[in-house]
Order: C-alpha cells, then structure tokens, then sequence
C-alpha cells in the first residue's frame, strides 16, 4: 500500500459543548494551539497526496473557509451533513461514507499526537495510558494487540482511546458502525464500529497525547505541547 491508497477523515462537526465559552463562537478545531489551530496540527501529519475528508457541523463555513485558504494545494473534501446534537462521532463518520471507499485514517478535531500516524496497513487503535480510565473508550492488550474494547466504563485497563485509529477494513468497520445502534454517552460512538475489528487483529498503537477537548486539557495542552508531559486524563 503506497500513500495515495488511503484517506484520512477529521471529525470536526460536533458543537464542543464541554468547552463551555471557548466555542461559544467558532468551532473547537480552531482553538489554538502554538500559534495555529488543532485542526493545522492534525492536517500536517498527513502527506499533500492523502485526501483528507472534513466533517463539518457546528461552525462549519468558518472553518471550511480557514482550511482552503490555508491549505490550497492539500487534497480536500467536506462533508455538511451533520445537524443537531446528540449523534455522536460515530453518526459524523457515517455520514462521510461516500468518501471512504479506501483505507483510512479518522482522528477528532480535539486530540493532538507527537509521533508520526501510521498508515492504515492493518487495523489499528490509537491509546495512551490515563488515571480515569471510566471516562474514556479503553482497551484491553495482550502482545500489541486490542482483544477487548470497552466504552466509558470502569476496567482494570491503563489505557484510553486517544480519537486517533487506522482502518484497513473499512467495509467492515463502517457496516458495523451503521447496524450497531449501540448509544453510550447519549451517542453514536465510534467504538460501535472498532469491536467489529477485534477478531481480526486491532493492532495498538500508543502515541503521546495532548487532549484539547475540555477546558482543563486544553489548558494543559496549551502549557505542555509538545515538549512538556502529555495529557494523563487528569
């Protein structure tokens, strides 16, 4: 598999509600962070020949308009469906099947990683190891592999869904994702879909994490990314 036969999926359609007054007024991936916003951090990992495919919701014009400006020459393609609240990531991803006829890559808008984001050769699971794992999608490893996944609830696991996961199956992935009406948190999680590549080896992949999804994580990421210590869930 060369570059060109993947694409990669930033789900940036959510209204950020756990942000409170730091979205009050454009959406979270344009929070910055060391001069520019996440969602430049997330669209540099990726190579000028990787179509990168945009969910776009709340706010979505103004951050549609920042990405083209400031990236003329990357492959993009948006997607403007999502309405309302409640859905989920897992209903955002859904709504950019069209565009993932391939494997992918899909990230939040709201996580940032320090190490390169490997190509979705197998199947794989971002994590990185946190405090209060009850929050988070977690995952159980044995040997680098993901053998069970778990979703915002209590475990004896280390380690958190970071947002971050490399889909090799993606038909798969997305069939499950579209029959699994499965609603944690009050949403569509995207967890709905990972389970159905744990029988077919979900590789773990441990990146060091800077949330910025809550106010508490982006301040922390704020003073930390990227030479600092990364975020522990705290």
């Amino acid at each position: 598999m060369q570059m060109k036969d993947y694409k990669a999926c930033i789900l940036a359609a959510g209204i950020g509600s756990r942000m409170e007054v730091f979205t009050k007024h454009f959406n979270k991936a344009m929070l910055p962070i060391q001069g520019k916003p996440v969602i430049s951090h997330i669209i540099e990992k990726f190579p000028d020949d990787v179509e990168i495919v945009i969910a776009l919701g709340y706010m979505g014009d103004s951050l549609k308009e920042y990405v083209r400006t400031a990236y003329p020459n990357k492959r993009l393609s948006f997607v403007e469906k999502y309405t309302g609240q409640g859905k989920g990531p897992g209903y955002r991803l859904l709504q950019c099947r069209e565009h993932l006829s391939s494997p992918f890559i899909f990230s939040a808008a709201d996580t940032l990683v320090l190490e390169d984001i490997p190509e979705p050769k197998v199947n794989w699971f971002g994590l990185a190891k946190v405090l209060n794992i009850e929050r988070f999608c977690s995952a159980k490893i044995s040997n680098r592999k993901v053998i069970k996944i778990e979703d915002k609830v209590k475990t004896d696991s280390e380690f958190a869904f970071v947002g971050l996961a490399g889909i090799k199956d993606h038909e798969i992935f997305l069939n499950a994702l579209e029959s699994n009406k499965n609603i944690i948190g009050e949403e569509i999680q995207v967890s709905n879909g990972l389970v159905s590549l744990v029988e077919r080896d979900l590789h773990a992949e441990f990146f060091t994490w800077f949330d910025v999804g809550t106010p508490t994580s982006y301040t922390h990421a704020i003073k930390n990314y990227p030479f600092g210590s990364p975020y522990r869930g705290e």
